[in-house]
This record gives C-alpha cells, sequence and structure tokens, in this order.
C-alpha cells in the first residue's frame, strides 16, 4: 500500500456535505487549526502539540462506519491528517495457503526421511519428527503475526509456507498485510511478536534436541554442524554439566544430530534472518516502527547486508533478496506521528537479545 492516501481517493468525490460531516468526525478528537479541501481529499492541519495516539484511534473506528480511513502525518514541521476512502480489501484463495502447506509438508517430509540415518531412527519416523518440528517453529512465528495483525485491527492473510530444498526442506513462511497498521505500536507489535514466540519454540526443541543426541564416529573429512546459534554455546556446556547430553568417548567421535535439534537449528536461523533490521522483514517493521528517518535505517540495511555477506556463502542468497526487498520504500503506519510507546521501545532490547543468541557462529 501506498504511504501517500491521495493515490488511494481517486476513486471518490468528496461533496460539501461529506466534508463537513468528517470535520466534524476530526474536530471531535483534534484541535484543528486549518480544514481545507486539496485536490478532493479532507486534510486537516492540527494544532501542535496535542495528545494524538488514542484520538487517531478513536478517529479511525468511526471513520470506518462510513468506509474511510485517515493518514496523520508531520509535513514541512507541520501536522497533517488526510481522510480518504477505505480501499477494498482483496478476498484470498484459501486452496492456495492449503496447497503450499501440503508441498512444504512434503519436502520437510523428504529431508527428515533422508538426512537422519546416523541417528538409527526409521526414516518415515524422522521425516514426520522434523516435518512437524520445523512446521511448528514456523507455524507459531507466522501465527504470533497472525494474531496480533487479527487484535489490531489489520487485515492479514493466514500465513503462506514455502516448499524448499532437501537441506531444510523450506524457505520459511510469510503472512500478507492487507491493510496498514493504525500506529507505531502496532506496527512493532506485530514485527516483534512473531520472531520471539518462533525463537522460545525453536529453544525449546533446542534443549530437547540435545538430550536426543547419538554418539557416532566421524567420518574422515569431518561432518556435522559448521554454524551454531550462540544460544547452543550456551546451552551445551549447562546441559552437559547435569548429564543431559550423551558425553564423547574418543577424539574422532562426534554425535549425530536427532531431527528435533535439527528443527530448532532452522528455527533459530530463520529467527535471526527476519530480525535483521532491514527492508520488509519483521526485524524491519521494528525499525521503522522505532525509527522514523530514513538514514539511519538505510544505515541498518547496508549493516545487514554486510554482515549476511562476511558471515558465509550460505547467506549471499538472504543478502541480495534484502537488496531487492529495500527498492520498495516501507509504507509506515497510518499514524505514523505519535511516538512508540516506552515499553516497546525497552522491548527492542529483548529482540537484539533473541538475534544475537540465534545467529549463528562458526565452530
Amino acid at each position: 500500500m501506498s504511504e501517500t492516501p491521495e493515490s488511494t481517493a481517486d476513486a471518490q468525490v468528496f461533496q460539501q456535505a461529506d466534508f463537513e460531516r468528517i470535520t466534524q468526525l476530526v474536530s471531535g478528537e483534534f484541535q484543528v487549526k486549518e480544514a481545507v479541501m486539496d485536490q478532493g481529499t479532507p486534510t486537516y492541519y492540527l494544532v501542535w502539540p496535542q495528545e494524538t495516539k488514542q484520538a487517531f484511534l478513536r478517529l479511525l473506528k468511526k471513520l470506518e462506519e462510513i468506509q474511510l480511513i485517515a493518514f496523520l502525518r508531520k509535513i514541512d514541521g507541520r501536522i497533517v491528517l488526510r481522510v480518504v476512502p477505505k480501499p477494498p480489501v482483496k478476498p484470498s484463495n484459501p486452496r492456495t495457503n492449503l496447497i503450499l502447506l501440503l508441498a512444504t509438508v512434503a519436502t520437510t517430509f523428504f529431508t527428515g526421511y533422508i538426512g537422519f540415518s546416523e541417528t538409527g531412527i526409521n526414516p518415515f519416523l524422522s521425516g514426520a519428527i522434523f516435518s512437524a518440528a520445523v512446521l511448528t517453529v514456523l507455524g507459531i512465528h507466522e501465527m504470533g503475526h497472525k494474531l496480533t495483525a487479527n487484535r489490531k485491527g489489520i487485515d492479514a492473510t493466514a500465513p503462506y509456507f514455502i516448499p524448499g530444498p532437501p537441506m531444510l526442506g523450506t524457505l520459511g513462511a510469510v503472512i500478507m498485510q492487507k491493510s496498514l497498521p493504525p500506529n507505531r505500536d502496532a506496527l512493532f507489535d506485530v514485527g516483534a511478536n512473531g520472531p520471539i514466540a518462533g525463537f522460545v519454540v525453536a529453544l525449546i526443541f533446542s534443549a530437547a534436541g540435545m538430550t536426543l543426541l547419538v554418539p557416532i564416529v566421524m567420518p574422515a573429512d569431518g561432518g556435522g554442524l559448521s554454524l551454531i546459534p550462540v544460544s547452543w554455546l550456551l546451552l551445551m556446556p549447562a546441559m552437559s554439566s547435569l548429564n543431559l547430553i550423551p558425553p564423547l568417548t574418543g577424539a574422532n567421535n562426534g554425535w549425530a544430530l536427532h531431527p528435533l535439534l535439527w528443527a530448532g537449528w532452522a528455527g533459530m536461523v530463520v529467527t535471526m534472518l527476519n530480525l535483521l533490521p532491514a527492508a520488509m522483514l519483521d526485524g524491519g517493521h521494528v525499525a521503522r516502527a522505532t525509527l522514523v528517518d530514513d538514514k539511519p535505517r538505510l544505515v541498518l540495511t547496508f549493516a545487514s547486508v554486510a554482515l549476511l555477506l562476511f558471515s558465509g556463502t550460505e547467506f549471499i542468497v538472504m543478502a541480495f533478496l534484502i537488496i531487492f526487498m529495500s527498492m520498495f520504500r516501507h509504507p509506515g503506519p497510518l499514524d505514523d506521528v505519535s511516538s512508540l510507546s516506552r515499553n516497546r521501545k525497552l522491548l527492542t532490547i529483548a529482540l537484539v537479545g533473541c538475534f544475537v543468541l540465534a545467529f549463528p557462529v562458526r565452530v
């Protein structure tokens, strides 16, 4: 959706009676300095400073009854509110969600079927465990977004699961937002709640999967994971000291990864990638809610791309994907004037912590 409200207003011409009615609604919530029709759009220049966050939410509810929405922006040092027709929401086709889900079940099952022979688990069982576990991580991540969007009055689709190559069997999942969040708080919540929920589940699966490690003799050319989430580097010594991890008895011995542990690893990587403060990623939403100016967010985007490029060839495709997504400007919320709440600013520290703990380091 475009950030400029005028692009949504072409389909309707407001009459004088409409303008007077809208002006009455706006004046009931805000101190208005000037009310004009700007190229057919009811436009209001507000007295500043004044309370805007709750007033704007109340106005949105009133406008929704007559199929209108509002945009609140700071333009050339002035606080401007514009009212436009509410764009129609195109219905989704649930068959697409179902087809992609079934395809992802198949590709993740295949990954689990072929990838864990060293553990001695029946391949059908390992396929089922890995598929169920990784889809649970992704599903809870996306439902964190979806439930938050529903609670904030944002139109959003059900999750679209994306099948992938055998290494993971999936390229993740997404939901599509069909309307803008009402304010920065809502934008922050939608971006943050998915990664937090997914990280917690991935951490639980990682811890449980570590107790199911199988000691094996490693091949001469090595093997196993070379990228370990930072959280694993903290979990493994702690669990080893509690005798929850099978000990290694020889210099050439190692562990065969249980499918539950591999699903936890996949969840960590997905969390880390989504929390990058760039483009339309979850971290990009959080950055947009926290930082209004384009320059600091552009710096964060460059830093995200550089971090991926220097982290190894595994992340090159993601780096170029971020570059491509960054070509499209983030639309922001409807109310881009009201500040982010203090509690959410503090929660940013927790998100940074999740990113650090999920980040894979080479060992």
